[in-house]
């Protein structure tokens, strides 16, 4: 597992840096600038595709079929995934936090619960769909996913803008977060009976 969790990191770090320095811009404008929803769905929607792109690669790569010549199972290669996925999240969560307490500005429960919520149920939709019938049939409803979300928060902005809230985010929420949290662990054993059933 650390070695999975390894690869992912030298991945990311390599092919991935424009796409992480985009959402932590947009991040800290989620701070600064409350008032745009966007700025608060985007690294959220951003940081849960990180293992969606990285399951991308690998199976482009075929990198999925060589690993069958490991000592790994396809159980815990999806594991991996999942549990790299919540450890972007977590950061996320946790870079928001501190920017909020730095800052001084309102709404840290709200961005809290919002990145939480959004990076474990788009994760939790797109995943399996990719371990079912791999990165490039799954490449047209990631671009249907990632449109809606994005088009879902504009309108949200302009929502927020028209009803003169800025803050319009929602308060933290027990049931919300452990909603999403349930989700996640769900997709996640899905995802592990599909892969195993598919023939790569």
């Amino acid at each position: 597992m650390k070695g999975l969790l390894l690869k992912d990191w030298y991945l990311t770090t390599k092919y991935m840096r424009s796409l992480i320095l985009i959402s932590l811009v947009f991040a800290v404008m989620s701070v600064v600038s409350p008032e745009n929803s966007f700025f608060r769905v985007y690294p959220a929607v951003m940081f849960a595709m990180i293992p969606v792109s990285l399951y991308s690669y690998d199976d482009r790569e075929k990198w999925t079929v060589y690993a069958q010549a490991f000592p790994v199972s396809r159980a815990q290669y999806v594991t991996e995934k999942y549990l790299f996925g919540a450890i972007c999240t977590a950061a996320l969560v946790t870079l928001l936090t501190v920017l909020h307490l730095v800052t001084g500005t309102d709404g840290i429960d709200g961005a809290v619960t919002l990145s939480l919520f959004l990076g474990l149920v788009s994760a939790s939709l797109m995943l399996p769909i990719l371990f079912r019938f791999g990165a490039e049939k799954g490449r047209i409803a990631y671009l249907v996913f990632i449109g809606v979300i994005c088009g879902g928060g504009a309108a949200l902005s302009i929502s927020a803008s028209s009803a003169g809230d800025f803050t319009a985010v929602p308060s933290p929420n027990l049931r919300l977060c452990a909603g999403a949290i349930v989700l996640y662990i769900a997709s996640w054993r899905l995802s592990i009976a599909l892969y195993n059933r598919r023939e790569l």
